[in-house]
């Protein structure tokens, strides 16, 4: 029997979702939360501790955690590292549990922990993703953190490309409008995704605060090796359970 495949363009919009049951969430915040979650598995990072508040993640800090932190884009002064991909690309990050907060992303994370698996999913590790989704013989719930609760084009296309793979495989039925709408999309501007994104207010919101040198890696497809799930209050990369083909 299919699977179904429901969109959330914003976490506004998140409590109306129509999914019910057994399924699983994936996350997407393209610029740049999940983008750098993949980024610091790839780079041997042991776990990430989603943390809503500025505050818990200096108690963190308190108890000697690495501390990933920004608000509005900027990384805070307390912080050990920013929300950038480049900044878990060092050896220093290998073997370490990172509590992380963000301004979108982070939030979004635990929005979606209602019982269900949360995934997180970004362009670089779409392939990947894909394949361990299918496996999971669930419906997929893909919430897009988007902007302060209001909906992106970076993470309508990316949740838009992931819809499509999907329903590619023969696995997942699409009823939702929203899902309908952002696979639409993804058909415009998959061959010339970079363009599509000069478009988007986070795009432009990132190169006025200087922070905009990790777009291009962000918009690459497939380039991680990581399937980072969060479960039990912190985000472990599940690449190694994915059964052979």
């Amino acid at each position: 029997m299919s699977k179904t495949i429901e969109i959330s363009l914003s976490p506004a919009l998140f409590p109306f979702r129509t999914t019910t049951g057994k399924h699983t969430t994936v996350v997407i915040d393209v610029l740049r939360f999940t983008t750098s979650v993949c980024a610091a598995f790839d780079n041997g990072v042991k776990a990430v501790i989603p943390v809503a508040s500025l505050e818990a993640a200096k108690a963190y800090k308190q108890n000697g955690y690495l501390i990933a932190a920004e608000r509005d884009g900027q990384k805070l002064d307390f912080a050990d590292l920013g929300n950038s991909a480049f900044d878990y690309m060092n050896p220093g990050v290998n073997g370490k549990t990172i509590a992380y907060s963000t301004t979108n992303g982070t939030q979004a994370v635990l929005m979606a922990a209602d019982g269900s698996l949360v995934a997180i999913g970004a362009f670089t590790n779409l392939k990947i993703l894909t394949k361990w989704l299918i496996q999971q013989e669930t419906d997929i719930l893909i919430l897009c953190s988007g902007w302060k609760n209001l909906p992106s084009i970076e993470d309508t296309l990316c949740a838009g490309a992931l819809a499509t793979l999907l329903t590619e495989s023969g696995n997942f039925t699409i009823s939702c409008d929203a899902a309908l709408s952002a696979m639409d999309l993804w058909n415009l501007a998959e061959n010339n995704l970079a363009a599509f994104i000069e478009k988007s207010s986070h795009r432009n919101r990132l190169r006025d605060l200087g922070v905009d040198d990790v777009i291009p890696y962000s918009l690459q497809i497939g380039i991680s090796d990581s399937v980072p799930v969060y479960e039990h209050g912190k985000i472990t990369n599940r690449a190694s359970k994915i059964a052979n083909d």
